[in-house]
């Protein structure tokens, strides 16, 4: 494997309504995407 510097910009967005504004954030990035989470929570989010 060869060296390698990644950079990646984060974008964080916080507030009431934001879920629902999720499907427009992410069109930018493409139709498929990878998320991680940790004890479930995120399964509790209406929009996954």
């Amino acid at each position: 494997m060869q060296n390698f510097d990644y950079q990646t910009p984060t974008r964080l967005i916080f507030g009431e309504g934001v879920v629902e504004k999720l499907q427009k954030v992410m069109s930018a990035f493409g139709n498929k995407i990878l998320l991680t989470y940790g004890g479930g929570s995120i399964k509790k989010i209406p929009a996954f």
